[in-house]
């Protein structure tokens, strides 16, 4: 298929996607705060498509109308729970904490 055909897809530039060398981790450059955490994890300008934020694990869901609709891509619930949720646990939900991670120092947003 011709590139045209996903021209509606956002793309992650490659300078974008960093290498941690000292452990092989690799993470995508956020530049935009996520709707859940805060924390500057989203790419794209937080237009990312099926972008999950690796801190709080909120999927991004871009058809979202409001904080209190429930989001098909997060188990049903709303921004709300999810903030809520992340404040509690570390997550948007209980069970995922062991699969979220602590905020990079340069993920934190200007104060």
């Amino acid at each position: 298929m011709s590139k045209k055909e996903y021209k509606y897809l956002p793309e992650v530039k490659s300078r974008e996607i960093i290498s941690n060398q000292s452990n092989d981790e690799v993470y995508v450059k956020g530049n935009s705060p996520c709707p859940c955490c805060g924390f500057i994890t989203i790419p794209n300008n937080g237009n990312a498509l099926s972008y999950v934020c690796p801190v709080c694990l909120w999927e991004i869901d871009l058809f979202l109308k409001s904080d209190n609709e429930a989001s098909d891509l997060n188990h049903g619930l709303t921004l709300i729970e999810a903030r809520k949720n992340y404040k509690d646990y570390g997550a948007v939900l209980y069970n995922l904490k062991e699969y979220s991670r602590e905020p990079l120092e340069k993920e934190y947003p200007n104060k």
